[in-house]
């Protein structure tokens, strides 16, 4: 009686700690030794840049933009000179006071939220992104690969919300700092001083206030300016489209568990394989698609409609996340079309095209193509790409490592709805149809004028150019600086974007890669044969651009800067503009024709987004070890082809320079 009684008094609690235990290897990555937000409270803020500074550096971007305009430059240094003395030097004083008084955050936060929030362009092609994941090695059938990636989403999400998610640091030395050891010494060292404790080992934490609106999250429209609204209420689905079709989906039990892998799949396999609906005739779609004023009204039109309308759009806005099924087959297509046209066709399919199919106000859609092609398309006020990156690495090698449902269990699943699974239909009128009919040919004819196109080629990789001494990032800067003035002889805006993550809620900062050292070796290119002279030349691109790089990511760049002061002279103070921001040289610096963006992981395919003017073009591009590419979209759909065609060039000559 009494062995049993022991017993009794030990094994329980171990059953207990083994349930929980089994419970948390599924609902929850590995627990980090450090708490999510162990550096939050220590996290510097970003600097304001002297603004003597600011204005040389702005001086110094746009003098090679004017092409040799003497007069325009001289006129503008003038400018410059009178802002620095008047306007500008009370103002920065005014933004350093305010800086000052609000140390929760920093001086670009709400500025630039509200660049975002108050626009009024539609958001496809305008700001959202897309990311693709690399290609499935274990080709599983979509539904299995799907269930893998929700998995693994959910179980991001709760390592997140529980404060065990590891912090996102970038090393310099990720041999000797990403290593549990260095972890377990920064347990020890204080929240407050364990930013600077990570970093005298040249290992820097980054910002993480952005994850917060990964999930639950969305963008809704309202007149002159958007919310951000993230719903904490413990919602446990989330939303299916297909067809233009939204299904209710729930994914956690009552307890906010995860469902078990095999019923996600069953439910997974039946809205994949086995649903079948015609087309939804009004999909709203469309609506997230059009310009934010007029989805604003029609919104609110439909909520006023129906108390039903009300509570349908709550489950979309609440749900945990957006999955879109796309039923065209890429496979298909792959007979009549070259790897590049449908790498082409698949990238314009996750950055704009089947809006029926889509929620573009959602903080991500996950879209999954009838080939298991999966990736995201990325509403951008809430966040940048760190969040999203580091979220899509996390998934994708969660996915890949654990592979909960595999071509093994997968078969013998049958497909079934768990009675998880309610349709989500809305109340329409004669006047919604209507403004559906407008939206959806606004829609039609502004994606009509897209267009996209893909370069990539062994002619340039990171080992060749690392051994070399040059910046990779340089070296692809300077090849699309070279593709423009092959066709137009000219210099133009350019805008490269960097983080600022390393400092307490940082967004980006500008780099301008268009400099006199790259107009210098670019026109060298026409004027010279001297071969020694373009390597010394090259050489001072690659110097010069590391050295932008290390000012835009320490805070450092000119563009924020004079941005802020923008903001606080005519929103806030309500003042007439200094002439600095009606000048020439200004309009010129920020209408970028070349808006470039670069990716770097293994687990990402390919990324892109719009051009940000309507004679420009969107480059992501991408070097890895051995490779180059671009992806270049653009609504110039005779220009296009030429400019990849001067890209080739621009790539094989700068490889001969660089190889010789």
């Amino acid at each position: 009686m009494l062995i049993r009684i022991h017993l009794h008094r030990y094994l329980v609690p171990f059953h207990r700690h083994l349930s929980t235990r089994i419970s948390d290897d599924y609902n929850y990555f590995k627990r980090s030794i450090l708490s999510t937000d162990h550096f939050q409270q220590s996290l510097p803020r970003l600097p304001i840049p002297q603004l003597d500074k600011t204005c040389q550096r702005y001086l110094a971007a746009v003098k090679p933009i004017l092409n040799n305009d003497e007069n325009a430059y001289k006129e503008t240094q003038k400018i410059v000179a009178d802002f620095r003395a008047g306007d500008g030097k009370r103002l920065d004083a005014q933004l350093r006071v305010k800086n000052a008084s609000n140390r929760q955050t920093s001086y670009i936060s709400k500025p630039w939220f509200e660049m975002y929030l108050k626009s009024r362009l539609p958001l496809i092609l305008n700001f959202n992104f897309f990311l693709v994941f690399t290609h499935d090695q274990q080709q599983l059938k979509p539904a299995a690969r799907l269930t893998n990636y929700l998995i693994s989403s959910i179980r991001f999400m709760n390592t997140l919300r529980a404060n065990v998610l590891d912090p996102e640091i970038y090393h310099l030395n990720p041999k000797k700092t990403n290593t549990d050891r260095f972890r377990k010494y920064l347990r020890f060292v204080p929240k407050p001083m364990a930013f600077y404790g990570s970093v005298v080992q040249k290992a820097f934490p980054l910002d993480m206030s952005q994850y917060s609106r990964l999930f639950n999250s969305t963008r809704v429209p309202k007149p002159d300016c958007d919310v951000l609204e993230t719903h904490n209420d413990n919602a446990r689905h989330i939303i299916v489209i297909k067809h233009g079709h939204y299904y209710k989906v729930n994914v956690l039990d009552g307890k906010g568990e995860l469902l078990p892998a095999e019923k996600l799949a069953a439910m997974m396999k039946y809205l994949t394989e086995d649903l079948r609906e015609e087309e939804n005739a009004y999909p709203l779609g469309y609506f997230t698609a059009d310009k934010r004023d007029r989805w604003a009204t029609v919104r609110t039109q439909l909520e006023e409609l129906s108390e039903r309308n009300k509570q349908m759009f709550k489950e979309i806005d609440s749900s945990i996340m957006v999955i879109c099924l796309d039923e065209d087959a890429p496979e298909k297509l792959a007979k009549s079309l070259s790897k590049q046209q449908l790498a082409e066709y698949v990238s314009g399919k996750y950055l704009c095209y089947n809006a029926s199919n889509r929620w573009f106000d959602k903080s991500f859609n996950m879209i999954m193509l009838s080939d298991g092609t999966l990736g995201l398309h990325c509403e951008h006020s809430w966040g940048d790409g760190v969040a999203l990156l580091r979220f899509c690495n996390d998934i994708d090698k969660d996915a890949n490592e654990h592979n909960r449902i595999n071509s093994t269990n997968y078969p013998s699943i049958q497909s079934s709805t768990n009675d998880c699974i309610q349709k989500l239909e809305f109340h329409f009128n004669d006047q919604i149809k209507k403004e559906f009919e407008i939206s959806r040919q606004n829609y039609h004819e502004f994606v009509s004028k897209f267009n996209v196109n893909i370069f990539q080629e062994p002619l340039l990789g990171k080992n060749l150019l690392k051994k070399l001494a040059l910046s990779p990032d340089a070296i692809m800067q300077l090849a699309i600086q070279m593709t423009y003035y092959k066709l137009h002889q000219r210099f133009v805006g350019t805008y490269e974007s960097c983080s600022t993550a390393v400092y307490k809620h940082g967004r980006t900062e500008t780099i301008r890669p268009v400099t006199n050292e790259t107009k210098n070796f670019i026109e060298a290119l026409t004027k010279s044969t001297d071969e020694k002279l373009k390597k010394d030349l090259l050489k001072k691109c690659s110097e010069k651009h590391q050295q932008l790089i290390k000012e835009a990511a320490t805070g450092q760049g000119f563009d924020r800067h004079l941005f802020a002061l923008k903001y606080l002279q005519e929103i806030e103070n309500q003042e007439p503009l200094h002439r600095l921001y009606k000048d020439k040289s200004y309009q010129l610096m920020n209408y970028n024709i070349l808006s470039t963006s670069t990716v770097a992981s293994k687990h990402i395919a390919a990324g892109g987004f719009g051009p940000v003017v309507n004679d420009g073009y969107g480059i992501g591009y991408l070097i890895n070890d051995e490779q180059c590419g671009l992806l270049v979209t653009s609504y110039l759909h005779r220009e296009l082809p030429s400019f990849m065609q001067a890209a080739d060039e621009s790539f094989r000559e700068l490889a001969a320079i660089i190889k010789s």
